[in-house]
């Protein structure tokens, strides 16, 4: 008799409009928002109605989200306090045409188009969360033409991946699959990044707020650095890396710097674009911390185009910088008289070089993606005994290994294959071809590895580019005949 009162009140309840609890929704992570509607773009009150929502997944086409609001030129306020584990969690959205996601009213947003469009684009934040309620804000508004938005968030310790958004509005583009291992941290008591690290760890994310503390107790609050190295698996397309840091920063990716901005700051942004062929990558933020305050806000986003890259990724572990020109004509040719100019450089910046002329009075080079020529009487190069001959254009040659590399016995291993050290002493990963490199880690005996690339002669030994367990660097494959690594048959 109990059940049959209970639906009757229900009922009643809908019928008056009274306040009826609605049942956590399965989508959208399970929570209920609350709605204000308005028909305005600046969420002005009043608003033209209220309702909940089981999610903020919405596409209205060129019509209007209920009664009482304008097809165009409207605003939504949704608010709730869905309760989270804790956590380091990603916050997605794609929206046309702006849209903001703050959490526990933060006086800064954790994603904001409203200062910059980016229509179609999936953007995103990340933020460490307490176990608990916190409460999530979202703002949206729309100008004109197609109106849709998408939320949603995912615990980057199980769910990495990001979202799988619908094409929204016929136009709107879905996130190209980005999956990413864990990344390797190491944190050092200076910040200069030197030495042995204090701790290695797995991480999920670069991105950290440590305030005015210290990331662990054995490290200082202030004068510590950090480096982050990970493979990440995606699309061909072209993306943005976005870093927001207080102090310096480093971003390189296959090996090209694409973020240099070592130096003291406070919560400067940094941005740069980036063209990636579909497979897996090698990712490697650097970060030191002078003093005050300390964190690290690391993006990488699809640019919502997806294009092939203008080179395939080669990696020669050699590197070239400009010391003897202010500005630098980067050719589509080796010649000043027939290389039409692709691109420019300026001094004191740093490109890998992936190709060489025959008599090497040219260096090929990777520009961000831009693949060119550079006279080599105004540059430096480092590393760069095992460069291939290119033949020219802006493809690039595949790294071929030195005939002759001192008492290193013959390649045998693969680039896209997995090996394994022999038995006996363990292999040590470091950051750049040579045993003067930052030594990252090491592959015990039988430990099976990924090689991403090389090989590259460097003192006396075949160098190959390796991931062990999200640890990616360079390790010898042997010396004075003797291997310290074999490939691993039938592995495809």
């Amino acid at each position: 008799m109990w059940r049959r009162c209970l639906i009757l009140a229900i009922l009643v309840a809908s019928i008056l409009g009274l306040g009826v609890s609605a049942m956590p929704a399965a989508a959208q992570n399970g929570v209920v928002w609350n709605g204000d509607y308005y028909n305005n773009v600046t969420l002005t009150a009043p608003s033209a109605f209220k309702r909940q929502d089981a999610a903020v997944a919405f596409d209205w086409g060129n019509g209007s989200p209920g009664s009482g609001v304008n097809a165009d030129n409207f605003s939504i306020r949704w608010g709730s306090d869905p309760t989270f584990q804790a956590g380091t969690y990603r916050f997605y959205a794609l929206a046309d045409d702006k849209v903001k996601i703050t959490v526990d009213f933060s006086y800064t947003p954790l994603v904001d188009t409203f200062s910059q469009s980016k229509v179609g684009q999936v953007v995103s934040g990340d933020l460490t969360l307490t176990a608990g309620q916190h409460h999530v804000q979202v703002d949206y508004a729309e100008l004109s033409g197609n109106a849709y938005v998408y939320v949603t968030w995912a615990n980057l310790a199980t769910n990495p991946t990001g979202p799988n958004f619908p094409v929204a509005g016929g136009s709107a583009p879905s996130l190209p699959p980005l999956s990413s291992g864990p990344w390797t941290a190491q944190y050092f008591g200076n910040a200069g990044l030197s030495g042995s690290p204090t701790l290695i760890q797995s991480e999920a994310t670069p991105s950290h707020d440590w305030g005015s503390g210290a990331p662990v107790a054995s490290l200082p609050a202030d004068n510590f650095s950090a480096r982050w190295t990970s493979v990440q698996t995606a699309n061909a397309g072209a993306y943005q890396v976005s870093v927001r840091a207080d102090d310096g920063v480093r971003v390189v990716i296959d090996g090209i710097t694409y973020i240099n901005e070592w130096h003291t700051a406070t919560a400067s942004t940094y941005t740069a674009n980036v063209s990636l062929s579909a497979g897996q990558h090698s990712f490697m933020i650097e970060y030191f911390e002078a003093a005050g305050v300390a964190f690290l806000d690391y993006k990488f986003l699809p640019l919502g185009v997806s294009v092939q890259p203008t080179v395939p990724p080669v990696v020669t572990g050699a590197v070239m910088t400009v010391t003897k020109a202010f500005k630098l004509n980067v050719r589509d040719a080796p010649s000043a008289r027939t290389g039409n100019i692709v691109a420019k450089i300026n001094r004191n910046e740093s490109y890998p070089i992936v190709g060489r002329n025959a008599n090497t009075t040219w260096w090929q080079i990777n520009v961000n993606g831009i693949v060119g020529w550079v006279n080599a009487s105004y540059v430096t190069a480092v590393n760069a005994q095992g460069v291939p001959v290119s033949t020219g254009g802006t493809t690039a040659p595949t790294a071929i290994p030195p005939s002759n590399c001192g008492t290193a016995p013959t390649p045998r291993l693969v680039a896209g294959k997995t090996a394994r050290v022999t038995p006996g002493l363990p292999n040590n990963i470091r950051s750049v071809a040579s045993t003067s490199g930052v030594l990252l880690g090491q592959i015990p005996t039988s430990g099976i590895f990924t090689v991403l690339g090389g090989p590259q002669c460097s003192e006396g030994f075949y160098w190959w580019q390796v991931n062990y367990n999200g640890i990616v660097g360079w390790t010898p494959e042997g010396s004075n005949g003797q291997y310290f690594v074999e490939p691993i048959v039938g592995n495809g």
